[in-house]
């Protein structure tokens, strides 16, 4: 299918007129089967994008930008007490590339959480889990002196969430990955989780730039799987389970002559 008529060109070209034309070449645009098939951006996932890739892209090499990341040491110091929440939106200097991956995580799979869950819950779970996973670093810069001088940020705790969300949620929902590779959403979930964690490893990075990612995913599915839940509803928790009457036995209503 073209999606636009090939005009001609030159001073005596002729065009199609009117408005039935225009319309036309607008249609194929709207129906082509490659553009519709791409997933809605949600307003949420795309605000967490727009902010990390400005933010990223204005502050990443100003001394803006460095107060913003998390600087464990610093934190414990008390300076910077704010950074567990800006660095999940501004990427180190030198790292600026994962804004990608963020693009990519955003739109294709944490559109499926904020449709089934809403704006303001998708957000209150991923950036909550982004938090949390720097915050992780704070606490264990106390005892890891590596933790403390190791500088953080970026939006990759938040990614991760959103993915072991988006695994938790599906499950077992099948997946066409390019039309040619079948995969489920649970095991695209965690070959990406798998992947964001050894790669850097892999790369020579210090083991403490992982932190925030490995607890923001643990809070992530924590939060979506709920099992204290399951717990409670199967009796092992909060004391004896709700004993099931016996199936032998049947209720006899009482005769009133029997009774007199």
């Amino acid at each position: 299918m073209r999606l636009l008529e090939a005009w001609p060109c030159g001073p005596c070209a002729e065009r199609p007129h009117g408005r039935r034309g225009r319309l036309l070449d607008f249609r194929a645009v709207a129906t082509n089967p490659l553009l519709s098939r791409l997933p809605r951006f949600h307003r949420g996932a795309f605000g967490v994008f727009l902010v990390t890739v400005v933010a990223t892209m204005l502050l990443a090499d100003q001394p803006l930008g460095d107060a913003l990341v998390l600087h464990p040491g610093q934190v414990l110091r008390g300076q910077g007490v704010w950074q567990p929440l800006t660095a999940n939106f501004v990427f180190p200097d030198g790292r600026v590339g994962l804004v990608l991956g963020t693009l990519l995580v955003q739109w294709f799979l944490a559109g499926h959480l904020e449709a089934y869950w809403g704006t303001r819950k998708y957000l209150v779970l991923v950036v909550g889990a982004g938090v949390a996973g720097h915050a992780t670093s704070v606490l264990l810069a106390l005892a890891f002196p590596a933790v403390a001088d190791t500088i953080v940020g970026g939006s990759t705790a938040i990614d991760l969430a959103a993915v072991v969300g988006y695994g938790a949620l599906l499950g077992a929902q099948p997946l066409s990955v390019g039309g040619v590779l079948p995969l489920r959403a649970r095991t695209l979930a965690i070959g990406i989780a798998v992947l964001a964690v050894v790669s850097p490893l892999a790369r020579g990075a210090p083991w403490p730039v992982v932190v925030p990612s490995v607890a923001a995913m643990l809070v992530a599915l924590l939060v979506v799987t709920q099992p204290w839940r399951r717990l409670r509803n199967s009796g092992k928790v909060g004391g004896r389970g709700r004993k099931k009457p016996a199936g032998h036995l049947r209720v006899v209503r009482p005769d009133d002559e029997l009774l007199n």
